[in-house]
């Protein structure tokens, strides 16, 4: 397949990398980005993570997570207290800053990735392609609606990713060197930059750049990634440390729990497909393609390792534990991955005529409507779990300002309202990593003691149903066996008091 002829069949010469002229393309682009991120907007906070990240940007205090996502939590903080003094909004309600943050980034994201794939490819055609893998992603629609930091990830990956290209391609050291920077910058948003980082020495190499600058660019990238991490280490060593090593623990002790096995290549296919179907089903067809054009010097070499990238990405999270958790961790591979896609369902498009023409587009456009469908069981099922724990905070926020929760899953909500300041004495006993197993009863004796209300919940559905044998189970069944349980809220929520 000769990729030169398709793109001239196109009237789109091979130099022609300017994007900005596709507006009749990006612009459509952009508009149906921000329409399906407002319509499939959260409803409530659907991942816990987003509870953390809301009181996180109120304390101005980074996560223990990744590399601390310190300028994702840095401008929610400084637009959270804008909000909070000029349209006087409540603790309680910040997630709403990070949500429509993210929301207001969306479309920008899309039009970095579209210039990007403009950039890589040359064709109008081929980027829009690429492009719409991204929009028509299930997972990229639902966290454009949602306080998260994958897509404020996405948005300055995209663009710094174009700049290096374009910069390299017309040899501008400064403009190579300056979006190296916002390269590396970028995994303090979210950490996709370092799975992409071979690409800062080994894109300059195929533009025939000099090691001595492509060698200072990649330790800068480097520096640059752990900017935040290192910032908060010298400037809240007494908070942020110790929250590391808490979650470097916690990040073991749920490894031994959840040890990674060949079911993981399970979770990336299944993932992978609901990600994007269409990517997914094109990419190794297209990494085939981009490997034979890579080993005869085409101008596409660029776009293959960049999708080899994505693919590696992709396969080393499927190593991880935290893949079972969710399948927005392949988001990571996703900019990757759509880039060749796109480019060769572009080129399967362009190489055949009249009726044929149509069939690879029908074959993408058929995966991405049964993935769409597929995916809106589990899009509504997280609708379902943000209104219950929006009903289960309407069932506590009038409990007592100083108290102390056992209640599952709904741990992180309780740990918001405190973090967050709207109940700043509220304590939770967490399950999981933090349970305190044949200490339980000492924990809750030593609330009792100092007069602080305890509360359970006994609801089944907070506690890992069907897991009978679980560590939280037997603590359960020894509150109900050693202490007096007064009825709080029917039919589950109970005040915890000694007998007698």
């Amino acid at each position: 397949m000769n990729p030169t002829v398709s793109y001239k069949d196109q009237s789109t010469l091979t130099s022609d990398h300017n994007w900005k002229g596709d507006y009749q393309i990006w612009l459509p682009l952009l508009l149906a980005s921000w329409a399906l991120a407002i319509v499939f907007q959260d409803r409530f906070v659907s991942d816990w993570d987003g509870f953390d990240y809301a009181a996180y940007a109120i304390a101005n205090v980074p996560t223990a997570l990744g590399l601390g996502r310190a300028l994702f939590l840095a401008y929610n903080h400084l637009i959270w207290e804008m909000a909070h003094r000029w349209l006087d909004l409540p603790p309680e309600q910040s997630y709403l800053v990070l949500r429509y943050g993210v929301i207001v980034m969306s479309g920008p994201a899309i039009v970095g990735v579209y210039a990007l794939y403009k950039e890589l490819t040359a064709s109008r055609l081929a980027a829009c392609c690429g492009t719409l893998m991204v929009v028509f992603s299930p997972l990229f629609i639902i966290y454009s609606g949602r306080g998260m930091s994958e897509i404020p990830g996405f948005l300055m990956l995209g663009w710094s990713l174009w700049w290096m290209i374009r910069s390299l391609r017309l040899n501008q050291t400064g403009g190579y060197f300056a979006a190296v920077a916002l390269f590396g910058l970028s995994a303090n948003l979210r950490e996709f930059a370092p799975f992409y980082l071979p690409i800062v020495p080994l894109a300059a190499i195929i533009y025939g750049i000099s090691w001595k600058r492509w060698l200072p660019a990649t330790i800068f990238a480097v520096l640059a990634m752990l900017a935040g991490a290192v910032f908060w280490s010298l400037y809240g060593p007494e908070y942020y440390i110790p929250a590391v090593r808490n979650w470097l623990q916690l990040s073991a002790l749920e490894s031994e729990k959840n040890p990674v096995t060949l079911g993981n290549l399970r979770f990336m296919v299944e993932y992978g497909f609901r990600c994007s179907a269409a990517a997914f089903v094109i990419a190794p067809f297209a990494l085939i393609e981009g490997c034979r054009q890579f080993l005869k010097n085409s101008p596409l070499r660029v776009l293959f390792l960049l999708g080899f990238l994505g693919l590696t990405a992709d396969l080393a999270l499927s190593r991880t534990h935290y893949l079972s958790y969710s399948p927005r961790y392949l988001l990571t591979g996703l900019i990757g991955l759509a880039a060749i896609s796109g480019w060769f369902l572009a080129e399967l498009i362009t190489r055949y005529r009249g009726w044929k023409a149509a069939v690879p587009a029908a074959i993408a456009i058929g995966l991405t409507v049964a993935n769409l469908i597929t995916f809106y069981p589990y899009f509504h099922k997280d609708v379902l779990a943000a209104q219950v724990a929006r009903e289960y905070l309407a069932k506590i926020t009038d409990l007592p300002d100083e108290a102390v929760f056992i209640v599952g899953a709904h741990t992180p909500l309780v740990n918001f309202y405190c973090k967050s300041g709207a109940r700043k004495f509220w304590k939770v006993i967490p399950a999981g990593a933090g349970w305190p197993d044949d200490k339980l009863d000492q924990v809750i004796d030593a609330y009792l003691a100092e007069g602080i209300p305890v509360y359970v919940d006994f609801d089944e559905n907070l506690w890992n149903p069907g897991s009978i044998n679980s560590r939280e189970a037997a603590g359960l069944q020894m509150i109900k066996r050693v202490y007096q349980l007064d009825l709080v809220r029917s039919p589950s929520l109970y005040r915890i008091s000694r007998p007698g």
